[in-house]
């Protein structure tokens, strides 16, 4: 999940993105984005059938919104594979290299990726899979560097805080930054995935919530990033769980006040969309939307979700965007009223947007004052191709 709010320090101001109408006290439209038709970025790198995309995520301003994503290829001759973050700010199209990382000898794969910002500053949160081949095992790994510095890396191991399971898997990440002061800003990373109990028996998926305090007037070699919970080997918090093996979380997405997640439950065959509140110690999950139908093959079967993104509403049902893989193209939508009682959920459904109708893999969004604003999506129709998108459709 990819949403973002303009960086942290200047949340409360509004935003003109391609004609978009905001809802906050002062507009900035002296520089607003007109592209003409549906706007494409590049990477011009890609390689057909090597490179995978992992992930894609919003960061800058109004004015110049910058796009990341990440990439991975497999390299003949090593465990590990090379894993490349790129960007692009507009009004360039093009993305460049940000970070190579080359796993040689490292057969834990990244797998997602966050960027969030405060005071001027961006975080990247790039989640690094397990392992739990005897003799190699590990744990899922949150490396995180300051976009600027990439070589300035803190890891962060997700066990439990409490010692009850080891996180082994990162099927999806979400951050945010909370609230707090420039020497101590609250910070929630968010990951689902497969976990093992500490004392053996049977696994699961979990979500996990790890509490980060950052100090933005420091360098990460200086002691910036450090776990509020737990220790920096032990930072898990785990909220939700499924005790059957079989069943299955796939994509998380947060907003402040709103973490959704998908889940798979084996046992009646139903793909579900749950909401839970972040705030809570031990949070209970809604159901959102439930179906034994695909929505993105239309048939009745497990649903993959790669990605997915969530845009709040301000008086309105927040709207979930959910992508699968590049050969079920397309966005799903589902839209749910927290904290507001007797308002029924939007269940599941797919867009017939005609753009919309090309998205696959990952989405990240823009949203400061609920519709109105920027979607972007890999395009499954053009390798190597992100494509820009509206929101609200439907």
């Amino acid at each position: 999940m990819r949403i973002k709010n303009l960086p942290f320090v200047i949340a409360t101001a509004a935003i003109v993105l391609t004609g978009c109408n905001s809802e906050s006290d002062v507009n900035d439209d002296s520089a607003p984005i007109s592209p003409t038709g549906p706007l494409e970025l590049t990477d011009d790198t890609w390689s057909a059938g090597q490179d995978r995309i992992l992930g894609l995520n919003f960061s800058g301003t109004a004015t110049t919104p910058v796009l990341s994503m990440m990439k991975g290829a497999p390299v003949s001759g090593q465990d590990g594979d090379l894993f490349t973050l790129r960007t692009v700010t507009y009004p360039d199209t093009t993305f460049s290299d940000l970070r190579v990382i080359d796993n040689a000898n490292d057969r834990q794969d990244y797998q997602d990726f966050d960027i969030i910002t405060a005071n001027a500053k961006d975080y990247v949160i790039a989640c690094q899979d397990g392992n739990n081949t005897v003799g190699y095992a590990q744990p899922v790994k949150l490396q995180i560097w300051q976009a600027d510095a990439p070589s300035d890396i803190k890891t962060i191991k997700l066990e439990d805080a409490n010692g009850a399971f080891t996180l082994r898997d990162c099927n999806a990440l979400d951050a945010q930054f909370t609230q707090g002061t420039s020497e101590a800003m609250a910070a929630q990373v968010f990951v689902v995935g497969y976990s093992e109990p500490t004392g053996g028996g049977f696994g699961g998926d979990r979500l996990v919530r790890v509490d980060l305090t950052v100090d933005t007037t420091k360098t990460i070699a200086a002691g910036a990033v450090t776990a509020s919970t737990g220790t920096d080997d032990t930072a898990a918090n785990g909220l939700y769980f499924v005790d059957d093996n079989f069943d299955r979380l796939d994509a998380v997405a947060v907003h402040r006040t709103a973490i959704y997640l998908t889940q798979f439950d084996d046992s009646t065959g139903a793909n579900q969309l749950y909401f839970l509140n972040p705030a809570a110690a031990n949070p209970t999950a809604t159901l959102v939307s439930e179906s034994t139908t695909d929505v993105f093959a239309n048939a009745e079967q497990a649903q993959w979700v790669e990605d997915m993104v969530v845009v709040p509403g301000i008086s309105d049902h927040d709207k979930i965007y959910l992508v699968s893989s590049s050969s079920a193209p397309g966005v799903a939508i589902a839209g749910y009223r927290p904290y507001v009682n007797n308002v029924p959920a939007q269940p599941l459904a797919l867009s017939t947007d005609t753009l919309a109708e090309r998205c696959s893999d990952v989405i990240a969004a823009v949203a400061n004052a609920g519709s109105g604003q920027l979607m972007w999506c890999y395009d499954s129709t053009d390798a190597g191709k992100i494509i820009q998108l509206q929101v609200p459709f439907e």
